[in-house]
């Protein structure tokens, strides 16, 4: 078996310098849409709620406007993902089970996006019920969409870094625990969060390795 230091490293094309760049968009952006807003708890009174919503428009409003080029840039950054991690020597499911992960994970922002959009899109005709409501989606499904997408991506991606003699080790087990424990009943509230850090993490590895278009050969 050949040693990866043995392997030829590949060429970096132009996508695999601009890839790890969307990553990092990606990661601001959606740090950026989750701190702006600061949401009421969901056992505040609905006359509560609606005030909060009323006199927040500019602020939840600039939120849903961020999660566009979040799910854009995530996008297209899992799609590189995805390829990078389909080497000659582990099955390619698991690449495309990750890139499953972060489809997922663009679904939750548009759903999280079309929510904070209709919670300010007519601030006058909402009523406390309808603010209640879209407060309680705003509030918990976030969270269990986040939990199942990144599971998903962290479980995938970390089962193909454990297989393949031509990834780190080490990452792949981060990968894999860290997954687990986003899909823990505990662990939708960390997954959000988690998705950022992993995301960097991974980032910081792929920017200095030999092959960045992950094609490497044996």
């Amino acid at each position: 078996m050949t040693a990866v230091t043995d392997s030829p490293p590949q060429t970096a094309g132009r996508w695999s310098e601009i890839a790890p760049l969307l990553g990092f968009l990606f990661v601001f952006f959606l740090l950026a849409s989750l701190l702006l807003p600061s949401t009421p708890k969901t056992s505040a009174s609905p006359a509560t709620i609606l005030h909060y919503y009323q006199s927040h428009q500019n602020q939840i409003r600039l939120a849903a406007f961020l999660v566009a080029p979040a799910v854009v840039f995530g996008l297209f950054w899992f799609s590189y993902l995805r390829n990078w991690l389909q080497r000659p020597d582990v099955n390619e499911r698991w690449g495309a089970v990750t890139f499953v992960g972060g489809i997922l994970f663009a679904v939750l922002g548009g759903v999280v996006g079309g929510t904070r959009d209709a919670l300010v899109d007519t601030p006058n005709n909402l009523t406390a019920s309808t603010a209640t409501a879209l407060n309680f989606l705003q509030s918990d499904l976030p969270f269990i969409l986040a939990s199942i997408a990144f599971g998903v991506m962290a479980i995938a991606a970390g089962i193909a870094m454990i297989k393949s003699q031509y990834l780190p080790t080490w990452l792949g087990w981060v990968s894999l625990v860290l997954g687990i424990l986003g899909t823990l009943p505990v662990g939708d509230f960390f997954a959000l969060p988690a998705i950022g850090v992993w995301t960097l993490l991974l980032i910081g590895v792929i920017w200095f390795r030999a092959d960045p278009e992950g094609k490497l050969a044996p």
